[in-house]
C-alpha cells in the first residue's frame, strides 16, 4: 500500500514539474509582438533565430528565468519573419531587439538585451542571471 501511494505521489509530482517547465514562455506571433510593443507592455522577450543554437539558448534562458522566478515571451524570428521582411522589421514592429537575444521591455520600449553567446559556459550563465536580476529590479 505504501509503495503504491509513494508511486502515485511521485507520478503527480513529475507531471506537475513537467507542466511547470512549459509555463516559462508565452509564444508570440509577429502580430503578438506588435501588440506587445504597441500596448506598451513590460517583460522579457526571447528572440531566437539561429537554428543550431535555438534549443540550447531556450533551455539556458528557461533555467535562468526559473532560478529568478521570472517568465518570458518567446518569439521565433526565423518562423515569424522571412528574410525579405527582416530589413523592415524594426519599422514594422517598432523594436530594435537583436536576433538571438533576451530583451527586457518597459512600457513597450526595449530597455536592455542580453545577446546569446556562441558557447554556453558557467560565466555566461552567471552573466545571464545577473542581467535578469539587475534589469527586473
Amino acid at each position: 500500500m505504501k509503495k503504491v501511494l509513494f508511486l502515485g505521489v511521485l507520478s503527480i509530482f513529475l507531471i506537475l514539474a513537467a507542466c511547470g517547465k512549459e509555463d516559462t514562455y508565452s509564444d508570440l506571433t509577429l502580430d503578438g509582438l506588435k501588440e506587445f510593443v504597441s500596448e506598451k507592455k513590460t517583460g522579457f522577450v526571447l528572440f531566437t533565430y539561429n537554428t543550431d543554437d535555438m534549443e540550447t539558448n531556450k533551455e539556458q534562458v528557461s533555467k535562468a528565468l526559473a532560478e529568478n522566478d521570472k517568465k518570458s515571451n518567446y518569439f521565433n524570428y526565423r518562423e515569424e519573419v522571412s528574410n525579405e521582411q527582416s530589413s523592415t522589421f524594426q519599422h514594422d514592429v517598432g523594436t530594435e531587439q537583436s536576433r538571438d537575444s533576451l530583451g527586457y521591455y518597459e512600457n513597450g520600449v526595449l530597455m536592455a538585451e542580453f545577446e546569446m553567446p556562441s558557447k554556453w559556459e558557467d560565466k555566461k550563465f552567471e552573466d545571464l542571471n545577473k542581467y535578469i536580476v539587475q534589469i527586473s529590479e
